[in-house]
């Protein structure tokens, strides 16, 4: 009995330690301005901080169909070069799906008042060329990170009869981008999941239940709702059984917006803690400016990607320790 007792209590703690840097297969970036000079300082900053993915955003590129813009397209390409150059082994771009509804064919929009129809298998094809089209275009890169909701046309206003649930018309959309980038070219579909009320969050969980594409991974922001200080840590991270990273506005869209100082690593460390101890977390995506000027990166703010460094190598460390440092 005793025999029994003495390893019922180390699997117990062996399971209750927090991971350590290695544990963490994770470590990203994300850059949301479009000043090439500032992006190039991120990027060069990166080894430093053991950074091994990277997402271009926003201003650089908020939807992949931006790719067809050739300014953008050489943005994209020459900012991924670089960080490969650099080691970052793992790039990506922001998607959004769907686009907005003019965006599509008027062959596609026979559903009620103009909507597209789901259930039309011409439409599933021209959406997947598409999506091939557009990524012959930027061959560079390592992947997607793809929002599915509060986007353009959104999905569950779409029409379907095949597809009952609007977590089902949402999962369809996932399937379809990760039959593409994951299935055919074998790169990386993470999606970015966030809610704004319960209902949502319903939608976003049962989408995700939906979903048959078992290499989709999830990216969840550190907070429900949005990112302020004074939300609690998502609820939802890690309860989710597929692997996930978790977004950090280290950027202060909310608090500052890297124009004033923020040194607060007591608000990332409390948060990062908690999360990198829960089952399925496998590393972090933290953004490094707000928009301009604005990046981190040798400002006082660069405090707060350091704090995420430091406590993924030692989840035990105190922020006077990180302040000192």
């Amino acid at each position: 009995m005793k025999d029994i007792i003495r390893l019922v209590l180390v699997f117990f703690f062996a399971i209750s330690i927090p991971c350590k840097g290695e544990d963490v297969s994770i470590k990203g970036w994300i850059i949301l301005s479009d000043n090439m000079d500032n992006a190039i300082a991120t990027i060069k900053a990166a080894k430093g901080y053991k950074i091994n993915h990277l997402q271009l955003s926003h201003q650089i590129i908020h939807n992949l169909m931006e790719v067809k813009n050739e300014s953008v397209r050489n943005l994209v390409r020459n900012l991924t070069r670089l960080a490969h150059q650099e080691g970052i082994g793992e790039v990506l771009v922001w998607d959004h799906s769907f686009y907005a509804l003019d965006y599509y064919p008027a062959q596609f929009k026979t559903g009620p008042h103009g909507t597209l129809n789901m259930d039309d298998p011409a439409f599933w094809e021209w959406f997947k060329q598409d999506y091939r089209g557009m990524l012959d275009l930027i061959p560079e890169i390592d992947g997607l990170v793809l929002t599915f909701i509060e986007t353009g046309a959104c999905a569950e206003k779409q029409y379907s009869n095949l597809l009952k649930t609007n977590e089902e018309k949402l999962a369809a959309v996932v399937d379809a981008v990760a039959d593409v980038v994951i299935n055919e070219r074998g790169k990386k579909l993470y999606i970015r999941t966030f809610a704004y009320s319960k209902e949502e969050y319903a939608n976003t969980v049962g989408c995700i239940n939906h979903i048959k594409n078992d290499k989709v991974i999830l990216m969840m922001k550190e907070t429900p709702h949005d990112f302020f200080l004074t939300h609690p840590n998502d609820p939802f991270i890690g309860k989710i059984n597929k692997p996930t990273i978790v977004e950090f506005d280290t950027g202060n869209e909310y608090n500052g917006q890297g124009v004033i100082a923020n040194t607060w690593p007591e608000y990332v460390t409390k948060r990062w803690t908690d999360f990198i101890k829960r089952p399925n977390v496998i590393g972090y995506v933290a953004r490094t400016d707000r928009y301009g000027t604005t990046k981190l990166v040798g400002s006082a703010n660069e405090i707060l990607l350091y704090a995420l460094k430091r406590s993924t190598e030692n989840p035990e460390i105190l922020p006077d320790r990180i302040y000192d440092e």
